[in-house]
């Protein structure tokens, strides 16, 4: 008889949300960047934004974004625009892209409802 595995959870977060949490999370790490987010603060970040079930890569989804580079992932700094328009602005800072055609991203690029933006998550 084959074993199961069952993994812990780690963040006390829905389940399919807490892996991609923590491959969240592990990606800043990896690209030492700060984390500023809770479990909580994220997961509500992504809800009241109303596309948590379009977040994925793909050019037709969504993603979170810094708007500055040099602050920490978190919710007084981040995002959720569509793929598409996070590839324009990487071009904008790209060294090779000498028409610079891209535009950083801004606060108005995000795509949650004006009523349900909240900043601090206190």
């Amino acid at each position: 008889m084959k074993k199961i595995k069952r993994r812990a959870r780690r963040y006390n977060i829905p389940s399919p949300y807490n892996s991609k949490y923590a491959r969240a999370i592990c990606q800043a790490r990896y690209r030492r960047e700060e984390w500023a987010f809770t479990p909580e603060t994220w997961l509500r970040m992504w809800q009241n934004s109303g596309v948590l079930e379009h977040r994925h890569g793909k050019v037709f989804g969504y993603v979170m974004a810094r708007v500055d580079l040099t602050e920490a992932w978190g919710p007084h700094n981040c995002v959720i625009i569509t793929r598409r328009r996070q590839l324009n602005s990487i071009l904008s800072r790209s060294p090779k892209n000498k028409n610079k055609k891209g535009k950083p991203v801004t606060f108005e690029d995000d795509v949650t409802p004006k009523h349900m933006i909240n900043r601090s998550f206190t």
